[in-house]
């Protein structure tokens, strides 16, 4: 990539046809990166991916964003292509997220994975371009106005919340819904539904559980119906080392 272009400049180009030869020097302009694939299958792999970036009309990712792709190649799985919006200038502060086709780790077709929800799972999935390209719309104001939805501090508690219930750190949470929540257990191998909300009246109508299930985390109300009958576990006790000859403990 030879200039960070604004996402609206990118949008002019691309329009005006500036990426359409397959020229590899042409391509990276365009703003590819990394890749697997072969170098002239760039280019139509990008007009695939580029339906995304065209649909933007906030003007704050227009005009603050600039946009690089990445053919990815996971293991297992086929090639899979991104597109990665980063300011244009200044730090990342949250606002960094990235768009993904066709990928074999997503549920559906496209997926939009954003800094401030975090990496481990997408913030949105949806089966066409057009709901994607909405969603990124709406996003923009947020970003500008540095905006924290509900559902990021929710997914935060749920997570605190797994791991206090024997889950290892870092165990993937997909949103699934207003306030709904799913993981897979690494101790059972099974799927788990879990409730989160600042307000406690939405955990329990949605769980269907007594106020005592509901667990308070940093103002988020938890509840997995699963675990409503169960308590904490009993926390790990390290192993105490013997004491050495001649030391009073």
């Amino acid at each position: 990539m030879i200039d960070e272009l604004s996402v609206r400049q990118w949008q002019e180009q691309f329009r005006a046809g500036a990426f359409d030869a397959k020229d590899i020097h042409i391509q990276c302009t365009a703003g590819w990166c990394d890749w697997f694939c072969q170098d002239e299958a760039l280019a139509g792999r990008l007009k695939k991916i580029a339906r995304v970036v065209m649909g933007i009309t906030d003007p704050f990712i227009l005009d603050n964003y600039y946009v690089w792709f990445k053919n990815n190649c996971p293991v297992p799985g086929p090639l899979y292509d991104d597109v990665r919006l980063e300011l244009l200038t200044g730090e990342r502060d949250g606002k960094y997220f990235v768009v993904s086709l066709d990928s074999p780790h997503g549920r559906m077709k496209w997926a939009l994975t954003t800094e401030r929800f975090g990496f481990d799972t997408p913030e949105f999935e949806c089966r066409n371009v057009r709901d994607m390209v909405k969603y990124i719309n709406e996003l923009g104001p947020q970003l500008e106005q540095n905006t924290i939805p509900d559902f990021v501090l929710e997914k935060q508690a749920v997570e605190t919340y797994i791991h206090r219930h024997g889950e290892p750190l870092y165990t993937p949470v997909y949103l699934d819904g207003t306030h709904r929540y799913i993981y897979k257990s690494a101790q059972d191998r099974q799927m788990h539904v879990v409730m989160a909300s600042a307000d406690l009246k939405d955990v329990l109508f949605l769980s269907g559980f007594a106020s005592k299930h509901a667990e308070n985390i940093k103002g988020i109300h938890v509840c997995c119906p699963d675990h409503a009958e169960k308590s904490l576990p009993d926390p790990v006790r390290q192993p105490q080392k013997p004491a050495r000859k001649g030391v009073v403990r």
